[in-house]
């Protein structure tokens, strides 16, 4: 028994020291100190937020009638509107523009064509009376000018110098009636101008009018077709809704989408949109529909940059079509988008945590037994959590996570000297 317990001894000796050696190289790794280099698969992506759309749509505007400049009415405001995302008929009602300024300037405009008809009915009257009167002056003249005649005729008995003067009395009566009539006709032809005008302003006044009764009945909008109902948005990116103002020249409200060919839109830093090509595919995942991964591609980029109020830098539109649609894939939900620039397959991956920068080069820190040593390395490609690198280091070999102080030291030193 001595004896087996003398081996004993030892022998526990042995397996303490080699438990922990284990945990020394097990444990450090799992607190984040060092890594074992693996091959794996690396994707390169450019991650945006976008706004599930339909690629094809139908629009609600403003309608035509409530949209003429010469209404004087340029900013309509939405009093009255139904819920974003409801399925509509063909016929439905939308929603309701404010009528108030319509109403307000109508009746501005009946006021003032009941002064203009007043004022025409004036003019009608007073040249009625005048030309009135004009015939009557030339109906006299011609009654005068027939006793003129009668006296033309009976000087034939009287002296020449008689004759001779009752000839220019009648000339004279002739030339006095052609005047009459010359006059009547110049006062008739600046009336007929006269009322014209009147007449002119009048008819302006009421196709006003008919123009702000068709913009009043055109203020309850209709569904022009069945579809889900997603409203436009604002200058700051929010949706319109009840109080919205809308200006006549900006004239969407709403938009009616085919959801049988779905797309996303999104808006990607100008940083990162010389990565991004046409047809390059695209990791969507639906927030709204967590269990569920789709595949798409680029289908349009934006030539030019806008502001956007989540970027604090241009940023541009880009356009993803989804290869399948999905019946329960609604207008409106907000879907991640992976755009992946570039895949690599079985290539030897290391964290970013682990490479530094040292005189402009890039390194990592290998722990080779006892010791560590700096590596230079040249890395191909990245994403957020990995680097894939040259052949210089072999799967299984174990970087740091950190930048020892023996190498921290020796770039003070060389700072120092310099």
């Amino acid at each position: 028994m001595l004896k087996k317990k003398k081996y004993l001894i030892p022998i526990a000796i042995i397996a303490v020291l080699a438990i922990a050696v284990l945990i020394a190289f097990q444990i450090k790794p799992a607190t984040g100190k060092f890594y074992k280099i693996k091959k794996g698969d690396l994707e390169v992506v450019v991650t945006c937020k976008g706004e599930i759309k339909g690629e094809k749509y139908t629009e609600i505007n403003l309608p035509e009638a409530v949209c003429k400049e010469d209404l004087r009415v340029y900013q309509l405001r939405i009093t009255d509107c139904i819920l974003e995302g409801k399925e509509v008929k063909k016929g439905d009602y939308i929603a309701k523009l404010d009528e108030g300024q319509f109403g307000n300037m109508m009746q501005d405009i009946v006021t003032q064509k009941e002064l203009m008809d007043a004022d025409m009915r004036n003019v009608l009257l007073d040249s009625a009376v005048s030309l009135n009167g004009r015939r009557q002056d030339i109906s006299n003249a011609l009654l005068d000018q027939e006793y003129l005649k009668i006296d033309l005729d009976q000087s034939k008995y009287e002296s020449e110098s008689y004759q001779r003067r009752t000839q220019m009395q009648y000339e004279k009566g002739e030339m006095g009636i052609d005047k009459l009539r010359r006059d009547y006709r110049l006062e008739k032809n600046r009336m007929k101008i006269r009322v014209g005008r009147f007449k002119i302003h009048v008819a302006e006044f009421q196709s006003r009018i008919d123009k702000y009764k068709e913009a009043l009945a055109a203020t309850t909008i209709k569904a022009p077709q069945d579809g889900i109902l997603m409203y436009a948005k604002d200058w700051n990116g929010k949706s319109y809704g009840k109080d919205t103002e809308i200006n006549i020249w900006r004239p969407l409200i709403a938009t009616l989408p085919d959801m049988s060919v779905a797309i996303t839109e999104t808006y990607i830093r100008e940083i990162d949109i010389s990565k991004v090509q046409l047809n390059d595919s695209v990791r969507i995942t639906i927030e709204a529909l967590p269990d569920k991964i789709f595949w798409g591609k680029v289908i349009k980029i934006a030539t030019i940059g806008e502001d956007h109020q989540d970027f604090d830098m241009k940023a541009f539109k880009v356009i993803i079509r989804f290869d399948r649609s999905d019946k329960d894939m609604k207008p409106g939900m907000s879907a991640n988008n992976d755009i992946i620039i570039n895949s690599y397959k079985g290539e030897l991956l290391v964290p970013l945590k682990a490479i530094f920068s040292k005189n402009g080069k890039k390194i990592v820190y290998l722990k080779r037994g006892g010791d560590i040593t700096e590596q230079e390395i040249t890395t191909i490609a990245e994403n957020e959590e990995f680097v894939v690198v040259d052949k210089v280091l072999n799967e299984g070999d174990i970087v740091l996570l950190y930048q020892p102080e023996e190498f921290k030291a020796e770039i003070e030193k060389v700072a120092s000297r310099e």
